[in-house]
């Protein structure tokens, strides 16, 4: 009968996850839609391009969506069973509070093992490919592929920039030269700093600067500045993106990238990769504490619940998870926390605020 009665739970739950998992996904396809909308028709996309743009796009909204369709899942399933009296039917025939919620912990168990396997394989892979689809393919923007970190060439329009280093604000970067070309492709202008800083949308303060100017690739004039500020429009792109990269990186990329590069880097980007890489871990494992947060919800809305209710309390919950966990990121981004703690303490604020809830319902 135990046995029976899981697979029924189980079932009930996974079909009420699956449904408002295609739920929120289309929803979000739509949005995102309607927002490109006018893009798509000023470039004249193909649909078979539209297509494997959100189709690529797929495993992301299933990742960004996870922790708040678990939520109302169980919400719903449970208020249901509450709702049909069969929560109580249960108890009648002795089965205790343990055995019906089982399941599904295990199938929220289950889940969140595979959304942390999909932001580990599928996310980094389709989220590049979908991003490539989009700038390239769609808007048919000629851009060498982003980075951050370590040296790279990149090139916009009639300038070729190089990097040596660009920390995770894409704010500030170490080591930078920048070669203005002209139609014949010869060298018309170099510039050469240590550092530049970010201080608006166009505008960036070069440190240490040389700045050379050629005719025919032969150098004219050579001025020396110890600050001066530039316009690099097109450069901003680095500071509009970076800040993405480590939100795209795998748990395990993250990991080999910041025990490679520790020592160069400044602790104020290392705590704000510290605070991503753990992040990685904490999401996904926080669909269990999602789960033992709305049981006890759904089972004292009684005769109540509904999805409407359902819906309006995981809104509510979700608002609080939201709060929490940016307040403790931020936390762990200005160094107050360790890595672990900033990325963690929201599951485990969740996870004793469930369980003492949890037991207070009866056994």
């Amino acid at each position: 009968m135990v046995k029976i009665l899981d697979r029924y739970i189980g079932k009930e739950f996974l079909k009420h996850f699956f449904f408002i998992t295609f739920v929120f996904v289309t929803f979000f396809v739509i949005a995102d839609f309607f927002d490109h909308a006018d893009t798509f028709i000023q470039y004249h996309a193909p649909f078979s391009l539209i297509l494997s743009y959100y189709g690529l796009s797929l495993p992301w909204y299933f990742y960004q969506t996870f922790l708040f369709t678990i939520l109302v899942a169980t919400l719903v399933t449970f208020s249901i069973f509450s709702k049909n009296q069969e929560i109580m039917a249960m108890r009648v025939h002795g089965i205790n509070l343990w055995a019906t919620v089982r399941p599904v912990f295990f199938l929220a168990g289950i889940l969140s093992i595979l959304v942390f396997l999909d932001g580990e394989i599928l996310v980094p892979v389709t989220h590049r490919k979908s991003t490539s689809i989009y700038t390239t393919q769609i808007k048919k923007e000629k851009k060498s592929e982003f980075f951050f970190g370590e040296k790279k060439w990149l090139r916009w329009e009639n300038k070729i920039y190089n990097f040596r280093r660009v920390d995770a604000s894409g704010k500030t970067i170490q080591g930078i030269t920048i070669f203005k070309m002209d139609k014949n492709f010869y060298v018309i202008e170099r510039i050469d700093a240590l550092s530049a800083t970010q201080i608006s949308p166009k505008k960036w303060l070069l440190t240490n600067v040389i700045w050379r100017t050629f005719e025919k690739g032969k150098p004219i004039v050579t001025f020396k500045y110890p600050q001066r500020i530039f316009e690099f429009p097109k450069l901003s792109k680095v500071s509009e993106e970076a800040e993405k990269q480590t939100k795209q990186m795998s748990f395990s990329r993250l990991k080999e990238y910041i025990e490679k590069n520790k020592t160069h880097i400044s602790q104020k980007t290392l705590n704000r990769y510290l605070v991503d890489l753990h992040a990685k871990a904490a999401y996904p494992f926080g669909g269990i504490i999602m789960v033992l947060v709305a049981i006890p919800f759904a089972l004292k809305m009684g005769r109540w619940g509904g999805i409407s209710l359902s819906l309006g309390i995981a809104i509510g919950i979700g608002i609080l998870y939201i709060i929490f966990s940016s307040l403790f990121n931020s936390l762990g981004y200005a160094g107050l926390l360790n890595g672990f703690l900033a990325a963690w303490s929201v599951n485990i604020i969740f996870l004793l605020a469930g369980s003492l809830a949890f037991l207070s319902l009866p056994q």
